[in-house]
């Protein structure tokens, strides 16, 4: 619907959108194209425009700040150039699927398509890949309605990154334009009561079951899918830790066994996988052999119907929102409870059976890690867990160290962000981003060494907007992932003198302090705990970001 009509500058009726859409932070590196636009904030003091170093970190604060508040973020990139800058950290919200709208201007119109200066003839071109919608503003009249457009496509599901460019001299023209009214949301996909039906069916015929939970029941359909573990006396796997960029589903909850792998005895026992809201998969490099064993039937519930048959083609796939399908799926086993009932008995003695090992295995690292004189990411995640409150919302971006971090520290549903995209340096942007969208919440940035320097620049903005996020810096002075890759190579060996692997000689501290941060560095095991709630508190206390770096071995992993 649209009302108002009004004559003022373009660039006013982009605030006008933006602030009918609720949006008060807008995360940017301007240029000279965006002067109209940086006045129109400054006449706008309700909404505020964040200064970032690097178009990368931007992109990710914005992307971070719509993970954390469960709204869409906005991120402003200069012409071209500063939309190549910033497609890297881009790639990360596609994969993700993170709502985010990319304001984007450029150059006049009267030199666009002549070769000037930081301008291709068609921008658009290269951000289409990565992004749901892209578009090029053609009149001034035409801004505010391309702009609720990209909000329109950001937040539909799936949802994603959507791009408008405008040029600077449509942003600077007085000319009447409409304001528009925000569409109301789009409701997510529900099965056909066919599906359900088909999907029950399967369920009660299946004599050992495994329900895979996805990133995409993080929020919504978390309490639903241990209601349904619970009802069908099945064991739960979190989805591959490649692609898990929420925590699903409680690791508490005596149903849940691990996180999965076509090795998992649970995977290697079952006759059905019911997948619900997980990515079937992003590899790696080429499996050993097929991630979903052939014996196995599956079914995938996926609210991105690309998801579905991807990889693996599913006996039953089920284009809907997870949480959704679950609700369903429930309300028909109430009903029809009598064929259930008659599996329960041995479904439940397998689940404690599988719950048992996983519990039996994670004391076994423990014990093993205790015994460890050499600071390990399991050991920093323990030590965290310690420290900070309950609440607090880890970003995580630790790469080779992630799996054993993640197996330290006590990881809570909605109390972990990460991203599937690998592309690095997205982590202590993501965590200030975060910080912004949950003021009253702790946040802790868990990185790589290497992770780190991608976007340092980032504690500068952190400094500049008071930001108390504590990022935690697993040094293992490398990159361990090349290092890994030549190993692969050379059939477990490196050899000496191979570049690209070593980042000895890296002051971690004082890189932040530059920026205006503060940090320590761990100088022994025994010093990890106080350490890390020193740099906490100070980080509170001063309100400003602080960085603890932790000397850490080598992780393992594939």
């Amino acid at each position: 619907m649209r009302v108002q009509q009004t004559h003022e500058r373009a660039a006013r009726a982009v605030l006008e959108v933006l602030r009918a859409r609720g949006v008060r932070t807008v995360f940017g590196l301007p240029g000279s194209t965006e002067a109209a636009l940086l006045d129109a904030f400054r006449q706008t003091p309700d909404l505020r425009y964040v200064l970032a170093l690097q178009e990368g970190v931007a992109v990710a604060m914005a992307d971070g700040y719509a993970r954390a508040g469960e709204g869409v973020g906005v991120v402003n990139l200069h012409t071209t150039v500063g939309t190549l800058a910033g497609l890297s950290l881009l790639y990360n919200a596609w994969r993700d699927r993170v709502p985010l709208v990319v304001l984007a201007s450029h150059k006049d119109t009267r030199i666009l398509g002549r070769g000037g200066f930081t301008s291709l003839p068609d921008t658009t071109a290269l951000v289409r890949p990565l992004c749901k919608w892209a578009h090029q503003t053609l009149r001034p009249e035409q801004v505010a309605e391309d702009v609720e457009r990209a909000f329109q496509q950001a937040t539909s599901s799936p949802p994603g990154p959507a791009y408008v460019m405008i040029p600077e001299d449509l942003l600077a023209e007085a000319c009447p334009w409409t304001a528009v009214s925000p569409a109301p949301r789009a409701l997510p996909p529900r099965a056909h009561p066919e599906a359900v039906r088909e999907l029950v069916r399967r369920l009660w015929e299946s004599r050992r079951p495994v329900v895979v939970a996805g990133s995409l029941l993080a929020d919504a359909g978390r309490d639903l899918a241990v209601r349904l573990a619970h009802q069908l006396a099945a064991p739960v796997l979190w989805e591959p830790r490649r692609t898990l960029v929420q925590v699903p589903y409680p690791t508490e909850d005596p149903h849940f066994v691990g996180s999965y792998d076509a090795r998992h005895p649970a995977v290697a026992e079952a006759d059905l996988l019911l997948v619900l809201g997980a990515v079937l998969f992003v590899e790696f490099s080429p499996p050993p052999a097929p991630e979903i064993p052939p014996h196995v039937q599956l079914v995938h519930v996926h609210s991105d119907a690309a998801e579905l048959g991807r990889l693996y083609p599913p006996a039953l796939a089920v284009h809907a929102d997870p949480a959704l399908v679950v609700q369903d799926v429930l309300e028909v086993i109430s009903a029809y409870q009598d064929p259930l009932d008659r599996a329960r008995v041995e479904r439940t003695a397998w689940v404690a059976e599988l719950r048992a090992r996983w519990e039996a295995d994670r004391q076994s690292l423990a014990a093993r890690e205790a015994r460890s004189a050499q600071l390990s990411a399991y050991q920093v995640g323990a030590a965290l867990g310690k420290v900070v409150p309950p609440h607090t919302l880890v970003v995580e971006e630790a790469v080779r160290s992630s799996p054993a971090f993640l197996e330290g520290y006590p990881v809570r549903p909605g109390g972990v962000l990460r991203t599937s995209g690998g592309s690095l340096g997205w982590g202590v942007p993501a965590a200030l981003g975060a910080q912004m969208a949950v003021a009253g919440r702790p946040v802790v940035a868990v990185v790589g060494d290497g992770c780190l320097h991608f976007t340092p620049q980032a504690l500068w903005t952190g400094v500049r907007q008071q930001l108390p996020v504590l990022v935690v810096v697993l040094n293992n002075r490398k990159y361990l992932a090349v290092e890994a890759g030549v190993r692969r190579l050379l059939g477990g060996t490196v050899g000496e003198g191979t570049p690209g692997i070593e980042l000895a000689g890296i002051d971690h501290v004082q890189v932040a302090a530059g920026y205006g941060a503060g940090g320590f560095r761990v100088e022994s095991r025994d010093q990890l705990e106080d350490v890390l709630r020193e740099g906490f508190a100070r980080a509170h206390q001063e309100g400003r970001p602080y960085v603890v770096d932790v000397p850490v071995r080598d992780e393992p992993g594939p």
